[in-house]
């Protein structure tokens, strides 16, 4: 695997007539949604699936997240997946020129023998699946079977199972997963078996996995484009950044969640020890961090105080983002900076 470089896109921009032509020459890229909500092992999943691809192929990846920090697609670049990331939002939301100009950069880019997508957990992702099966992406894409990781323990949770977003994402799935299975008892696990086989259209796939493993021919199955979402346009973004002199903090809000953001200088080094403990410690939907501390560079990720932390060559992507429904962003930002060694 080769180092690879996330491409940021601005929030406002044109099409360069150059992607459109390069891209053109391509057809038929076959192309998958990844989907799942907050915590689910979307990237570990992709990650899998990368593990598994033919070694003659190129796949590319588009990432989304719903914090404009962008810890998912650092996480795939660490690994040596081909990334480009739009931060901030919903791909759903901005189908319009910003979703163009980052498919077409990456088309052009990587000239891919395979397209993964993965919109942020809180996306409703109905739009996208109209832009990419209609337009110019007609020509150049050929979309297949959207695959939804699904925790079960979330069924039987109002917060999770009454969500648009969560409720959409298993409506438009052709290959339904339930994945985290040694976390969900008896009663969330029949919860998935019972709603999977009343979903309509019937799924084309319905599957149970740990640890995000896919069978990579999933990815083949046919899309349905009978499927539809009831909650296409069920949410708005509110978002504002700050600084100062030690990192570059950002913030988003949506349906009751809340992301926070913070970019650090590469010369910034953490205590492992005390960035550790205060994420094991901290009661939050979601921490997810690319750090550089004085034991080396870590992927951390911790969804609701289960916490796994995965070294991995310094890439200078030292960026911390978090989400909650209610949180002391204060306090938690005066704890993070306290685990600072170097703050220069």
């Amino acid at each position: 695997k080769t180092p690879a470089t996330i491409i940021k896109l601005p929030t406002q921009f044109f099409i360069d007539p150059i992607y459109l032509t390069m891209a053109k020459k391509l057809t038929a890229i076959p192309t998958n949604l990844i989907l799942g909500f907050l915590g689910v092992g979307k990237t570990t999943a992709i990650l899998n699936l990368l593990d598994q691809k033919p070694d003659h192929e190129t796949w590319a990846i588009l990432v989304n997240e719903f914090g404009k920090v962008g810890i998912d697609g650092a996480i795939l670049a660490a690994q040596g997946a081909i990334v480009n990331e739009v931060a901030g939002g919903c791909l759903c939301c901005a189908t319009g020129v910003p979703f163009q100009v980052a498919v077409n950069r990456l088309l052009q880019s990587a000239r891919p023998n395979r397209l993964l997508i993965e919109p942020t957990g809180l996306g409703h992702p109905c739009k996208l699946l109209d832009t990419l099966n209609s337009g110019f992406f007609q020509e150049v894409l050929d979309v297949r079977a959207s695959i939804c990781l699904v925790d079960p323990v979330k069924l039987t949770d109002t917060r999770y199972n009454q969500h648009p977003s969560f409720i959409d994402q298993i409506a438009i799935a052709d290959v339904l997963v339930a994945n985290k299975t040694d976390l969900a008892n008896t009663e969330a696990l029949h919860l998935f078996d019972q709603q999977a086989l009343q979903s309509q259209p019937a799924k084309t796939v319905i599957a149970k996995t740990l640890h995000g493993k896919l069978n990579p021919d999933w990815l083949d199955v046919p899309a349905n484009r009978e499927r539809r979402g009831q909650f296409p346009d069920a949410h708005k973004h509110r978002q504002s950044a700050s600084e100062n002199a030690a990192h570059e903090q950002i913030t988003n809000q949506d349906e009751g969640f809340h992301s926070r953001g913070w970019f650090y200088a590469d010369e910034q080094i953490f205590d492992y020890e005390q960035i550790s403990s205060l994420f094991e410690q901290l009661s939050l939907e979601r921490i997810k961090g690319v750090l550089n501390t004085n034991k080396g560079c870590f992927i951390f990720n911790n969804h609701q105080q289960q916490m796994s932390v995965t070294a991995v060559t310094d890439q200078n992507n030292n960026r911390l983002e978090m989400i909650a429904r209610n949180a002391d962003w204060e306090t938690i930002e005066q704890q993070i900076n306290q685990c600072l060694i170097c703050k220069q």
